[in-house]
């Protein structure tokens, strides 16, 4: 009988503890959803990341840029702040095979999931940059026309690449989508030379005929 009583208070306190842990985690990430939304208002990097394409993409999505990544981060929050309630709760009765296994998937799915975030982030801007410096270059060439869809296609292929290389650091394996965009990759190619050879082929046309 005080076993029993006492193994039902120890359940209790555990219990107690996670519930407390949870709720501090939801309030420490509601406070970093609003500190996040409000400082990328504040500092002008909002409208910086407006410029470009994925920043474009966001807001057509509904949300601001700021309150996009202070949702993530809240939600990065809670989900790392409740799985260690639960690994605490599992330590605290003893259970420590389960206590193991939940923080694992903390360290490799989380954690994985911030460093794919991170870089996908940081890759995208980085080929948005580098593709308007493209379109800039056609504007003042006067070819502008002409770049818009290879710019695009290499917009694609440089996003596939840094999804593919962020999913690999973060953990996850690749070689099945690796194999899967291969022949999209392929597919995509060869209407892009078929484009740029039919428009080479109108221009060269266009001045036969002058």
């Amino acid at each position: 009988m005080n076993l029993t009583l006492e193994l039902l208070v120890e359940y209790l306190i555990a219990t107690a503890i996670l519930i407390g842990i949870v709720i501090v985690t939801y309030v420490i990430g509601r406070m970093v959803k609003y500190f996040v939304t409000y400082m990328a208002g504040k500092t002008g990097f909002s409208d910086w990341m407006a410029k470009f394409h994925l920043g474009k993409a966001i807001l057509r999505s509904g949300m601001t840029i700021g309150e996009f990544f202070g949702k993530v981060s809240m939600w990065l929050i809670l989900i790392t702040g409740i799985l260690f309630g639960v690994a605490t709760w599992f330590a605290l009765v003893n259970y420590a095979y389960a206590t193991t296994l939940i923080l694992d998937i903390v360290n490799t799915y989380v954690y994985g999931f911030v460093k794919t975030f991170v870089i996908i982030v940081v890759g995208f801007l980085m080929t948005d940059a580098f593709i308007g410096y493209v379109y800039k270059g056609g504007e003042a060439g006067g070819k502008l026309e002409f770049l818009t869809p290879v710019g695009e296609y290499l917009r694609l292929l440089f996003y596939l690449a840094v999804l593919i290389f962020a999913l690999d650091v973060g953990g996850l394996s690749v070689k099945t989508l690796t194999m899967i965009l291969i022949p999209v990759v392929w597919g995509l190619t060869i209407i892009m030379i078929i484009l740029i050879v039919g428009k080479i082929a109108v221009e060269v046309l266009e001045r036969a005929r002058k």
